[in-house]
Formats: C-alpha cells, structure tokens, sequence
C-alpha cells in the first residue's frame, strides 16, 4: 500500500473560497449519485460475460444491490497530511493520508462516524463530507494547528467498534481527479460506486471474498490499484481503461 496510505493504530472553519469550492463539489457528488441505479445496470450487462473466480454460482455483476453507502470526502489544502478513524456500528479502520482522499466502506451499518486530525502545525484547510443515500449528511472543517474534525450520520455511535477482521482495503491512486465507476462485490452482494481517484475503498464483513470492476471509458488512461488483506498487498493491478482486482 502506498505509503501515504500506512495503517495506524487506533487514536473552523473555511474562508469563502472554500465554502463555495465544497458547495461544488457537494452539486457534484449529487449527481453522480443520482445517475448510480441505471449506471449499475449498464455495468452489471457489460460485465455478466467474465468468469467469476471468487466463488460465486453465476457471473460477475451478478450479485443484486446493496443498500446506500456512506462516502466520506476528505477535501482542503492539496497535500495537507492527516490521520483518521472511520467506524460503522460493526468495524473500524485507520489510516493516515493527504488530501483530497474519498474513503466508501462496502456492506456499511448505520450509525457511522469518522475523527480526522491534522498531523502538521500550518493552517492548512482540513474539510471533511459526508454523503449517504442522495444528501450531503454532514461537513465540518478546521484550519488550526493539529486541528480535528469529528462527524457522525445515521445516529449516534457512542463508542468506536473493534478493528476490522478481515481487513480488506482496495486502494485507487489515479488518473487523479478522472471520473470512473465501479462495481465492488463480495459472492452475495454488489455497489456501484462513481468517483474520482485517490479512492480507498473499505470493505466490511465480506462475505466470500472479494473483486472490483472498476471502468474508465475511452481514453481514461490506465486504473493504477492494490489490494490489502490485514495490512499485506494481496493484489495490485496496472491497466486501462478498465481493470479488475481480486482477492486471491
């Protein structure tokens, strides 16, 4: 995994630039949640020929839909470095990156929570969204030194939930800012996701294991991904406008 991407252990507010900037982004991300339903459909038909080698009793694209994911956008000053802990009522992940950083967790149980901290003196910007469903549910931000930001959506979760075991991360590192989609699924159950890379995608209790069809149309240039399992790279892929990752 890459470095800005390490595991850890478990441990404002913007000018009016930045306001407007993230209220973009928020149009943004309400439209490409909006077009996710036929968007599924058409990957779901474009992907049904391929040989499913993770276990399943048909085809990828397969598995029907599961229920909305929350997406957490991690947004401010380009390069800022952070910590952070995102939990569901079931697991927890930690992580440290830099910005602009989307993190979605597959099979997610509401109520959800993530606590991110600067880890650098500057007054660099640190915003953070939560999008679930078809709204922005939550945005905090902090420009201070070390500054945290701390959201929660779908209710209160009073307590962070236990590591997650298995582990499984997929990892996204570019073309940064193309858009692409993607259809992650365990043998029972399949999301779509459109996004824009650096994407780290979390994945709770699988069931089985796990592949991503990730699609880039015409001259999207070439999906650079990995695979963690417990911290180890279990997979890495280099290939475009396409690409598939497994669990092996």
């Amino acid at each position: 995994m890459p470095r800005h991407l390490q595991q850890r252990n478990p441990a404002a507010t913007a000018d009016a630039d930045t306001v407007i900037a993230m209220a973009n982004r928020v149009s943004r991300n309400l439209v490409r949640t909006l077009s996710m339903s036929a968007l599924g459909a058409a990957m779901a038909f474009s992907v049904a020929a391929c040989n499913n080698q993770t276990g399943f009793s048909g085809s990828v694209g397969n598995t029907p839909n599961g229920p909305p994911l929350a997406s957490y956008d991690i947004l401010g000053t380009v390069g800022t470095p952070f910590t952070a802990t995102v939990s569901d009522s079931r697991s927890s992940w930690t992580l440290q990156g830099v910005v602009p950083l989307n993190i979605i967790i597959c099979n997610n149980i509401m109520p959800a929570s993530i606590i991110a901290t600067k880890t650098t003196s500057s007054s660099n910007l640190l915003s953070v969204e939560i999008i679930t469903g078809f709204r922005v549910a939550n945005v905090q931000s902090t420009s201070a030194p070390f500054g945290t930001v701390s959201l929660q959506v779908g209710g209160t979760l009073n307590s962070i939930s236990p590591p997650a075991n298995p582990d499984l991360r997929i990892f996204d590192a570019g073309p940064l800012n193309e858009r692409y989609s993607a259809l992650v699924e365990d043998i029972s159950t399949g999301w779509v996701i459109d996004g824009r890379a650096p994407t780290l995608i979390l994945f709770d209790n699988p069931d089985g294991k796990v592949d991503a069809n990730f699609f880039g149309g015409q001259d999207y240039g070439s999906f650079t991904l990995n695979m963690t399992l417990g911290g180890a790279v279990v997979a890495t892929v280099v290939h475009g406008p396409d690409a598939t990752i497994r669990e092996p």
